[in-house]
């Protein structure tokens, strides 16, 4: 009686392990710090981590402010162009272009001798003027830098110095600067003009260094 007794107890133990193993019929989820799924959640809070690090991190570079409406409408501002200097030239026998560039290509060639008074032929405004221009006294008063030109032919002494006699008779300049060639010497036509402007007409002929 006892043997049974001892095994009918020993099969309630177990029919109540049993049940108290099933899941709860009610539905409700029983915690478990160890449950699968929150292991599966906590790895990928630390794969997104370790991606974050991995990614480089830009600083805050300076943004550059977009053009305005304005800006973008308004004008790039063009420097004016630089001035040129008036040199007024008498005794070429027209006043084309022709002669004025004459006058260019002579200053060119005492530039490139590095007389810096010449500067850059271009910068000159050339205009020829012819000895009896009726508004040569006028000219005379309102510029100041005139040049006259001198040939080297044989006829070059009496051309020149008639150019001047109509200039002092018009009213002209009174002050000019002989124009000739570079290397051309200065005994001789130069001084020659030099001396009969000066005591004859009352003009000053500056002539240039050689």
């Amino acid at each position: 009686m006892t043997g049974s007794q001892d095994q009918a107890s020993g099969l309630r133990k177990w029919a109540n392990l049993q049940r108290q193993q099933q899941p709860d019929t009610t539905g409700d989820a029983v915690d478990d710090p160890q449950a699968p799924e929150e292991e599966a959640v906590e790895g990928s809070v630390e794969s997104a981590e370790m991606l974050a690090d991995a990614e480089p991190r830009v600083e805050n570079a300076p943004v550059e402010p977009a053009p305005t409406a304005a800006a973008a409408a308004e004008p790039e501002t063009v420097a004016p162009p630089k001035p040129k200097t008036v040199l007024m030239v008498v005794g070429l026998p027209s006043t084309s272009t022709l002669q004025a560039n004459r006058v260019k290509a002579r200053l060119g060639q005492w530039s490139a001798l590095g007389r810096q008074w010449a500067g850059d032929p271009d910068d000159w405004d050339v205009r020829v003027i012819m000895p009896d221009d009726p508004a040569l006294h006028h000219l005379a008063r309102e510029h100041s830098r005139w040049a006259l030109w001198v040939s080297s032919h044989a006829d070059a002494f009496a051309e020149t110095y008639r150019t001047l006699r109509q200039l002092r008779n018009a009213g002209g300049p009174r002050r000019l600067l002989a124009l000739h060639e570079p290397h051309l010497p200065r005994a001789g036509l130069l001084d020659n003009l030099h001396a009969a402007a000066q005591t004859y007409l009352g003009v000053e002929l500056l002539i240039l260094a050689q």
